[in-house]
């Protein structure tokens, strides 16, 4: 095959399926960005467990040419808290709504990012900023796990409606 030819199937690879994507199985994990970027990370269990408006509003201060990255399939209330927080710090955030981001109790629901490689410690957001303990709830931890697999699987039905994916 002529150099010719490589670049005009290159352009044609790329017209058709999209520019090449370093590390998609990252990313996706990621909210679009690669992991060493990541300053803290809360999961979609963490997310709808507590709030921690004060954990990210102390980092967005310390470092605000970071970006806060919301994953669309979060609550609605949810959502405006932390934009209304990105929009109080004066952070930069983007809602990614796209089916490609993975949406299971583990994975994230939210990222502070910065634009290059950071690496830090660790980018678990209990574990930077440990959250006194709650009082005892009377709800079993393994029913709290089972509402939130059922409150996932509700907003997957719902974007799949909402895109006619069905």
């Amino acid at each position: 095959m002529s150099q010719s030819e490589n670049q005009m199937d290159k352009h044609l690879q790329t017209a058709i399926f999209g520019a090449p994507v370093l590390h998609p199985d990252e990313q996706h994990r990621n909210l679009g960005t690669f992991h060493e970027r990541i300053d803290l990370g809360i999961t979609f269990t963490q997310a709808l467990t507590h709030d921690y408006s004060h954990a990210l509003e102390a980092e967005m201060t310390a470092h605000p040419d970071y970006q806060l990255l919301l994953h669309g399939l979060l609550d609605q209330d949810i959502l405006d808290r932390y934009v209304h927080l990105a929009c109080q710090q004066d952070v930069r955030f983007a809602i990614r709504t796209d089916l490609m981001y993975l949406h299971a109790p583990d994975s994230l629901a939210i990222a502070l990012v910065a634009g290059t490689a950071i690496s830090p410690t660790s980018i678990n957001i209990d574990e930077r900023f440990p959250i006194d303990p709650a009082p005892s709830t009377d709800v079993p931890h393994d029913l709290l796990i089972e509402r939130i697999h059922k409150h996932i699987e509700h907003n997957r039905a719902v974007l799949r409606k909402r895109y006619h994916l069905d």
